[in-house]
């Protein structure tokens, strides 16, 4: 490893081992990973994974000798090991698994790559390939079907904003994708009439069920993980209740069994004027009316961010697209399901989610044997990556998809 080079700094007479890759430097002695000069906060267990990694100098180490290494004296789950490689990554500013100082080797364990690009560069340089694939459904249309990383499977059914190359450039939905990256193969697509995947075609419920269950077949997948968001948690509960010998486990996040004509009739009327507003002036490029969804959802977004969601919402759809699936969301209604569902399922909701209501998030752990319930502080619809709470809700996550 040509960029990885140990030196030893003397102080009071005393020999320093510290190593060097790119801006960072370790410091094994103090304990302390720097870059440029500039201390990088990093928990004691992750440095331990850190530190072991290194030392190896490029050689592979296997899971079980870090978690001997890490935690020599207790027994713990490989899921604890999995939260901390993903914390270690996020220090170094990795963005995803295939370019990080850090990579997997599948189905064994880790290995250091001192030569890997700078943190600073990691924003710039060119992002983990993902495969992009049409897949062809029952009706004829072709879905654009994106699969990155290695591991146990995990589905992320679609969300009504959906954009397979946007999402994965977008800061915000990247730090959670590159999460799930690091340890599993995660696969994602595009909902019919949205993103990469045909525009002019039929929309309904029983249809995006139908997509999920024509991927999953052309995928070949015959048990795996399913993680449902926002719109995409409705279809989620679905497929698990109609195949539950094919869902392992399921995170449902933001979302609802029931759409809001079915929770409240009486706003049909609301709901009609929404979707004329929609269908006219969704697609314009004077961003004023989609700057009302993200104000109520992304709250604590920063100004790029509140650029980025902006722009999802112009890309992914067209006017009457977004029209038609929103009057088709609010008439979701799968509430009779969640007793069918058999897989485990972790259910999470923002406390004062404005788009979504906590309550809706509720009834799904209510109505789905053992469920788990886990509700965020704070009010973003998606928890944002700057905020405090990020690393505890990944590592929530990841800890449920990898418990046995």
């Amino acid at each position: 490893m040509d960029d990885l080079k140990s030196s030893e700094r003397h102080m009071n007479g005393q020999s320093l081992p510290e190593v060097a890759f790119g801006p960072f430097r370790l410091d094994l002695r103090s304990r302390r990973l720097s870059r440029n000069g500039v201390a990088v906060a990093l928990g004691e267990r992750a440095f331990d994974v850190l530190r072991a990694l290194v030392v190896a100098e490029g050689a592979l180490v296997t899971k079980s000798d870090l978690i001997a290494q890490v935690w020599p004296s207790v027994t713990v789950e490989e899921n604890n090991l999995q939260v901390q490689i993903y914390a270690v990554r996020r220090a170094l500013g990795e963005d995803g698994d295939s370019r990080g100082y850090v990579r997997t080797v599948s189905g064994r364990g880790y290995r250091f790559v001192g030569d890997a690009p700078a943190a600073g560069e990691a924003a710039t340089a060119t992002l983990p390939a993902q495969e992009i694939r049409y897949c062809r459904m029952v009706d004829g249309a072709h879905l654009a079907v994106a699969t990155l990383g290695e591991g146990p499977p995990v589905v992320r059914a679609p969300v009504w904003m959906s954009h397979v190359e946007h999402d994965w450039r977008s800061t915000i939905w990247r730090e959670i994708l590159t999460a799930l990256v690091g340890a599993h193969r995660l696969v994602r697509y595009d909902a019919r009439g949205t993103g990469l995947s045909d525009r002019d075609v039929e929309i309904s419920f029983e249809a995006a069920v139908s997509d999920l269950e024509t991927i999953i077949d052309a995928l070949g997948l015959k048990r795996f993980a399913l993680l449902g968001m926002s719109q995409g948690v409705a279809v989620s509960i679905a497929y698990a209740a109609r195949h539950p010998e094919r869902v392992s486990r399921m995170v449902l996040a933001g979302g609802y069994a029931r759409g809001s004509l079915v929770v409240t009739p009486e706003r049909a009327t609301a709901v009609e004027a929404m979707a004329t507003l929609v269908s006219e002036r969704w697609g314009s490029d004077n961003p004023a009316f989609r700057q009302l969804f993200t104000s109520l959802g992304f709250p604590d977004a920063t100004m790029a961010q509140i650029h980025e969601i902006n722009e999802l919402q112009r890309v992914s759809a067209s006017g009457d697209t977004a029209a038609r699936i929103l009057k088709m969301l609010a008439r979701v209604d799968v509430s009779a399901e969640l007793a069918r569902v058999r897989a485990p399922t972790l259910v999470l909701h923002s406390r004062d989610d404005a788009w979504i209501p906590a309550e809706r998030s509720r009834e799904i752990a209510r109505g789905i044997a053992g469920a788990r319930f886990h509700e965020i502080a704070g009010a973003n619809h998606v928890v944002l990556p700057q905020g405090p709470l990020f690393d505890s809700y990944i590592a929530t996550v990841l800890a449920f998809l990898s418990d046995d």
